[in-house]
């Protein structure tokens, strides 16, 4: 796996590299851990590659760079097309059923710091019920989130990640 040259700088620079929020939140892999990071995603424990062509497998061009702490959920970039959308899928269901997270690296970024402000003194569930956040709160940032990406791009990934323990579920 070679990483895109500006991708370890990204990782390097984006802070904080973790937010919690409720139940979830989001853990930003460190460069120097990105390697480690692919282990069960595009490379298996003896190092041989679990990436392939046929509909679910893992792309050679994806590389995980966070993952989600509610669900272990990976969130990955494809290094096949130029302005690296991010994206995520369900771990654990047999195949890769990618889902938007962003439609570039830098707007991920930019999605990364709303998330962060939005989970501040609500970073786990006894914060959260002491602190829930307004209905205009949540729609504000949907909003901006929707901005940055676009209005091509739906926030059904942030979307989840604030509703993490609504349900009972965690």
């Amino acid at each position: 796996m070679k990483p895109p040259s500006h991708l370890i700088e990204f990782l390097h620079d984006l802070h904080p590299h973790e937010v919690p929020c409720s139940y979830g939140g989001l853990k930003l892999f460190e460069a120097g851990k990105l390697e480690e990071g692919q282990l069960g995603y595009s490379v298996g424990p003896k190092g041989e590659s679990l990436c392939g062509a046929e509909e679910g497998a893992w792309r050679t061009s994806w590389i995980v760079i966070a993952h989600d702490t509610g669900l272990g959920d990976p969130i990955f970039i494809d290094t096949a097309k130029a302005e690296l959308p991010v994206f995520t899928a369900i771990y654990g269901e047999g195949e890769w059923d990618p889902k938007p997270a962003a439609i570039s690296l830098d707007a991920f970024a930019q999605c990364w710091h709303e998330f962060a402000r939005i989970a501040q003194g609500r970073g786990n569930p006894v914060e959260e019920e002491s602190n829930p956040l307004p209905e205009a709160a949540r729609s504000a940032y949907l909003d901006h989130i929707r901005e940055i990406s676009g209005s091509q791009f739906a926030a059904e990934f942030w979307v989840d990640l604030l509703a993490y323990g609504e349900d009972g579920d965690g």
